[in-house]
């Protein structure tokens, strides 16, 4: 069994399917007992795609003008 540790390490040649057999094997085993890491694992699996939705949307000009003057308010001084 891998640690913990190891699955964040592990997780962007498992994605490419460059993970070596035995290591895989540990990686899914672990993935099968840790509630904590398949939830680590999932986000980590889906951030590229959200990445993209979020910059494909883009963001309409009425907040992106509300952020603008947010920020310049907190920035003088």
């Amino acid at each position: 069994m891998i640690p913990c540790r190891k699955i964040g390490e592990f997780s962007v040649d498992y994605l490419e399917g460059s993970l070596p057999e035995a290591d895989r094997a540990h990686f899914e085993n672990h993935l099968g007992v840790c509630p904590e890491c398949v939830r680590f694992f999932d986000s980590y699996r889906k951030t590229p795609g959200l990445t993209r939705e979020t910059f494909a949307v883009g963001m309409p000009e009425n907040v992106r003008q509300s952020v603008r003057e947010f920020l310049r308010s907190r920035c003088k001084g």
